[in-house]
């Protein structure tokens, strides 16, 4: 006989997957912050994040493009560009689309990408909330220490642990769990987003 092996997912995507997990539900805050941003001026705004492609947006990814396309901006590569190659495959994309037509706004994915792009931009001169907004989708214990605040989304890291815990627990008296929770997220506006300036 084949033991099945129960397994437990913490984050991506794994909502087609029969498997127990949780994770945040990105799309009510992504879809404020995309607001916010338009509502800024932004029409430029690019969703950075090596998982999202236009052409395989996911849930968040399309989120994301649904509500630029509510804001009244034209999707397409340029908003969810992708990219291979690790922190170089990052920077080389992000050293061309300055070149070509640079976004107003950054949206990172991961906290990692966040603070990647944020090393970019000091280095080209490009000043955070006075020249781009930056926001990042992931919540990092960091972002508390920063100067201005980080503009970000955030939930509970509690509801996390608690949920493995019940899952070990049920695992460990022979039931079977396979429930996927989402937890509620907030955008949390930080200094790093402002109006895009005059040209």
């Amino acid at each position: 006989m084949q033991q099945k092996i129960p397994a437990f997912a913490d984050s991506g995507r794994r909502r087609k997957l029969k498997i127990a997990g949780i994770g945040p539900d990105h799309v009510p805050a992504l879809t404020e912050a995309t607001r916010r941003l338009i509502d800024l001026g932004n029409q430029r705004i690019v969703l950075l994040d090596s998982l999202y492609k236009v052409s395989e947006p996911g849930i968040v990814g399309a989120a994301f493009l649904d509500a630029l396309s509510a804001g009244g901006i034209t999707t397409g590569s340029y908003n969810m560009p992708g990219w291979e190659g690790g922190l170089e495959g990052l920077y080389a994309y992000l050293d061309s689309s300055f070149q070509r037509s640079p976004p107003t706004a950054i949206i990172a994915g991961s906290a990692s990408t966040y603070f990647a792009t944020q090393s970019f931009l000091v280095n080209r001169g490009i000043r955070v909330s006075q020249d781009l907004s930056l926001i990042c989708v992931d919540n990092d214990p960091y972002f508390s220490q920063c100067q201005p605040s980080v503009s970000h989304i955030r939930w509970s890291s509690q509801s996390i642990g608690n949920r493995i815990v019940r899952w070990v627990r049920n695992i460990s008296e022979g039931k079977e769990d396979t429930c996927q929770t989402m937890i509620k997220t907030k955008f949390v506006e930080g200094g790093t987003i402002g109006p895009v300036p005059e040209s």
